[in-house]
């Protein structure tokens, strides 16, 4: 069974009895040495497998290390408990939680019911809604929890106060509660304690660096007695802090428990030495971490890096599509890559690119930028302003945010539009006798707000005009109250970068016209096939957050620049640039055989252009205090790409840059991915090829 660990992996299996803790590095096989463990205290003898808990993080690893066991032991995989920390204090709850004044029968809220709960202890405080909203109360809540603390604020003490009296009348327990109710019997109850301390003899914990300190304080008050815990983490991959996860759990298992046994992974299964060699530079500049350097049996080269600076963001993107096509051409997957960013804003252009060039790609953990739920509803709104008759925007945003006006009243107003043949705003002044004076005068002060901005449109710039939108129809506060607020409010900063792009626009054609053409290729877009935008076999594009734990044999991190990652707004410490220094180095060590690390002269990000210095983390990988950077084959900053407008140049090689948009007369339309020598790589749309072409052949035009 050992046979095919490493010695670093071997010595941990083997030290069965008393505190052991293991800094595994990333690649370094942690999982399998932690079942391999479980397997070998089983299958020994020297454990019953009743006696052992194995706690993960999530179901999947639950699910994955008990198939594991089951190949290596059999049934026996079936005795010993696996499960998350959530799972196992609602076992233990189920049993014991009636000594704590609660039925056994408890439920379990999930985040909407503890919203709905939330909010129902705003109201019944008598306390307006806007000022505590709820989903921020519910992210405050969540956070103290984790701590095992009350909130700070006088008024959201009394609205925690008062939802928990909530929640202990209903017989609920949020998410949290399961963790604290455990902690609180052991605490009361000590011969509750010892009696899951007697069971559970043999603990282990994978992924203790994510861990927080309630679910820290439960696995030492079990393992207090016994001694018999074996945690294994790597604190250079702690990068949820905003979740409540505690690195620092680390050190306190080491003063709790001083005789523990320390071992280290440091071999690594995954990466190239190259790619392993910039990564340990990069986190030694962290101080609070163990010390240890990674190491790999793949030697790999230089060339296994490569750090490149474009002009802007887009030229960005024009280089990840050749570095794909050029991966592809030389036989590899697409689902062997990868573009992996800090904050999901920055996908956009990505995307965007991936969509025209009809290429296969996933966001992973994530939604794709145009499909989010407040992007639709903002072009919804603007494609009203264009067009008054816009029946499929009219009924998306006529009751969002709220107006009170319901889907019967829609209905009327609709029956209305088809049996006289009017235009949508004329069947609404033609309802007045068939709705209530309330419900028509919602109606009307939606009409007069959207012809209000359609008057401004042509004189007011448009980042002016959706500023004015937003704040008039009250979105702002509307995603305040909806899940993951601060990532929603992050997405209509960057939706100013596409009207900026909009405004910008050299062309002498109407600004209507311009918006018009905008939300034609967002519509388009959305009609991509859902098996090209959410392919498993495509591209995956990952914040790194949800990227932890997977690999990929071509990685592009990208927006690597100052102020956006690091990202000046998320660390005010060094604590905090520690953790957004981790969140670079899980980043990069994502990838097998090829990193890429880029970068941006300048980048349009929510509405301005930013000008900022690469880096500082790709100064670390190198361990230099400048760059050689190498020159990007479009970096000009002179040149803009051909508009529509653009009048067709002869056909001379000199004529075409890369992006330029070209027909040929058999192939049909493409677009130029690269230009080496006198021909140019182009990846045309019919055929979904790239080919090789002479640019000056008399078959190839512009468009």
């Amino acid at each position: 069974m050992l046979e095919d660990l490493n010695p670093q992996q071997q010595k941990a299996v083997l030290a069965i009895d008393g505190p052991v803790m293991v800094f595994a590095g990333a690649g370094s096989g942690k999982t399998r040495t932690l079942t391999h463990r479980v397997a070998y205290m089983i299958q020994t003898g020297e454990v019953a497998p009743g006696n052992i808990l194995a706690i993960t993080f999530t179901n999947r690893a639950t699910n994955e290390m008990r198939e594991r066991l089951l190949k290596m032991i059999g049934p026996y995989a079936y005795e010993a408990t696996i499960s998350t920390f959530h799972s196992l204090c609602a076992r233990i709850l189920r049993k014991e939680i009636g000594l704590l004044g609660y039925k056994n029968s408890f439920s379990i809220a999930d985040e909407e019911d503890q919203l709905k709960k939330i909010n129902e202890a705003v109201a019944t405080e008598n306390l307006d809604k806007k000022h505590f909203p709820g989903k921020r109360l519910q992210k405050t809540f969540n956070y103290c929890k984790c701590f095992g603390l009350k909130p700070q604020d006088p008024m959201e003490q009394r609205i925690f106060s008062r939802y928990e009296k909530i929640m202990k009348d209903e017989n609920l327990l949020d998410f949290e509660d399961l963790l604290l109710k455990v902690k609180e019997l052991f605490t009361l109850f000590p011969e509750v304690k010892e009696k899951y301390a007697q069971k559970y003899r043999y603990i282990l914990v994978d992924e203790f660096q994510d861990t927080n300190l309630i679910q820290y304080q439960i696995v030492r008050m079990l393992a207090e007695k016994n001694r018999n815990l074996f945690v294994v983490g790597d604190d250079d991959q702690s990068i949820y802090s905003f979740r409540g996860t505690n690195y620092e759990n680390m050190q306190l298992f080491k003063k709790d428990f001083p005789e523990h046994k320390l071992f280290l992974l440091t071999q690594n299964y995954r990466s190239t030495q190259a790619i392993l060699d910039g990564c340990n530079r990069l986190i030694a500049n962290n101080k609070n971490r163990e010390q240890k350097e990674l190491f790999s049996d793949i030697p790999g080269s230089p060339e296994d890096v490569k750090i490149f600076q474009a002009y802007n963001e887009k030229f960005e993107v024009d280089y990840i599509l050749n570095e794909v096509f050029s991966l592809k051409l030389k036989g590899a997957e697409y689902s062997q890559v990868a573009v992996l960013y800090r904050n999901s804003v920055l996908m956009r252009n990505l995307e965007i690119g991936l969509i025209q060039m009809g290429l296969p790609y996933q966001v992973y953990g994530g939604v794709s930028y145009l499909r989010r739920r407040e992007i639709k509803d903002i072009i919804a709104y603007f494609k009203l302003i264009l067009d008054h008759d816009d029946v499929a925007s009219f009924k998306r945003i006529i009751n969002v945010p709220s107006r009170l006006i319901g889907d019967q009243t829609v209905q009327k107003v609709l029956e209305i539009k088809e049996k006289y043949r009017l235009d949508l705003f004329s069947a609404i002044d033609s309802c007045k006798t068939l709705l209530t004076p309330k419900r028509y005068q919602s109606l009307q002060d939606f009409k007069n707000l959207i012809i209000s901005f359609r008057e401004k449109l042509d004189s007011e710039n448009l980042i002016d005009l959706y500023d004015s939108l937003l704040e008039e129809i009250k979105y702002r506060d509307f995603v305040n109250e909806l899940d993951n607020p601060e990532e929603r409010l992050e997405n209509l900063e960057e939706f100013k970068s596409i009207l900026v792009q909009i405004e910008t626009d050299g062309r002498d054609i109407p600004k209507r016209e311009k918006l018009q053409e905008a939300f034609d290729e967002a519509v388009l877009s959305e009609d991509k096939p859902e098996s090209l935008r959410q392919d498993p076999k495509g591209i995956t594009l990952s914040t790194i957050h949800s990227a932890k734990g997977l690999e990929f044999d071509y990685v592009f991190v990208i927006g690597l620049e100052e102020n956006v990652f690091p990202n000046a707004y998320r660390f005010a410490s060094e604590e905090e640039l520690e953790e957004e220094r981790r969140i670079a180095y899980v980043a990069f060590t994502r990838a097998k055989k090829k990193l890429y690390l880029l970068s941006a002269q300048s980048r349009l990000l929510y509405g301005e252009v930013f000008h900022n210095p690469t880096s500082r983390f790709v100064l670390e990988f190198t361990g230099t205090k400048s760059l050689e950077i190498e020159e990007d084959f479009n970096q000009d900053p002179e040149y803009e790409k051909p508009s529509q407008a653009d009048p067709v140049n002869e056909n001379t090689k000199a004529n075409y840059r890369v992006g330029d948009k070209v027909v040929h007369q058999a192939f049909g339309s493409g677009i130029i991915i690269a230009i080496e020598g006198e021909c140019g790589q182009i990846f045309f749309d019919r055929e979904k090829s790239l080919k090789k072409i002479l640019l000056d052949h008399p078959a190839l035009r512009k468009m």
